[in-house]
């Protein structure tokens, strides 16, 4: 059936779109149980950034936490590849779009509406003043697009992170859905060999984000690590000096589900 990610504007229906498609399609929505049990299972060195990650709305926490730390994005890579690996399913935002951009069978859609018909939307769902719908949606919005975009350092507006951009405005509620639907079917279904894929690099970019939290880094020549499948990873990029270069290899092969580490990485022994 594929996994379907969703991303979306408050007040669009995109929350009530997801959980009809993921019923026809007979798969689940990834939402509230499952994302709190990753952030559950996250390193404790990672336990902020995971926490960011479970709310999606942060209000002014994002500024403090990925302003600062550079695992951040990593983490929520690595966050995203494990709902994935999971199989066949909903994902609802997160910049799930962003991180399965070039994986197969994987279908990205963007719900909107414009500003006025959301905040309609909003005051009735709510039961509040247009006015204060007004400021709910601008700041919802800001707050949402904030965050992602300043983890993965894209547009949101971007339409080609999307395979289809629909407005709710006039569409009816159940074509959208089974446009949705539609799509979904003809990708097909994830395989076994892909959720591992997923898996893998998951690991690998779990890692990634613990080297950032604990070994300082170079945005120039950021570190990174790559998968080549069943627990293998290869270190590359920049880190301060030899014994950063150790360090790193370390803290890569005793994490769990590591079998093999190929340390790529290079100093460039700064001194101060």
């Amino acid at each position: 059936m594929a996994i379907v990610t969703i991303s979306r504007k408050v007040g669009s229906l995109g929350d009530e779109i997801a959980q009809q498609a993921a019923k026809q399609l007979g798969i689940k929505v990834i939402g509230g149980a499952d994302i709190h049990r990753l952030a559950l299972e996250c390193d404790k060195e990672l336990s902020d950034v995971c926490r960011t990650f479970e709310t999606e709305m942060p209000a002014g926490f994002f500024e403090r936490i990925f302003f600062r730390d550079p695992a951040g994005s990593s983490l929520f890579a690595s966050l995203v590849y494990q709902q994935a690996a999971m199989g066949d399913a909903v994902i609802l935002g997160r910049g799930a779009q962003i991180v399965l951009a070039k994986q197969p069978a994987v279908l990205k859609a963007r719900i909107v509406a414009p500003f006025r018909v959301r905040v309609e939307r909003v005051a009735q769902r709510k039961g509040i003043s247009q006015d204060d719908a007004a400021d709910y949606v601008r700041r919802y919005d800001r707050q949402r697009r904030s965050l992602i975009e300043s983890i993965f350092q894209v547009d949101l507006n971007d339409w080609s992170l999307y395979d289809m951009v629909l407005n709710t405005t006039d569409l009816p509620q159940k074509l959208v859905v089974d446009t949705i639907c539609l799509a979904a079917r003809e990708l097909g279904p994830i395989s076994d060999q892909q959720k591992a894929v997923f898996a893998g690099l998951a690991l690998a970019k779990e890692v990634e984000a613990l080297i950032k939290k604990k070994v300082p880094t170079f945005p120039a020549r950021d570190v990174e690590v790559e998968s080549l499948g069943q627990g293998r990873l290869v270190l590359t990029g920049a880190v301060l000096d030899k014994e950063a270069v150790k360090r790193a290899g370390n803290i890569a092969a005793a994490h769990a589900g590591v079998t093999e580490v190929d340390n790529q990485l290079l100093s460039t022994d700064i001194t101060f």
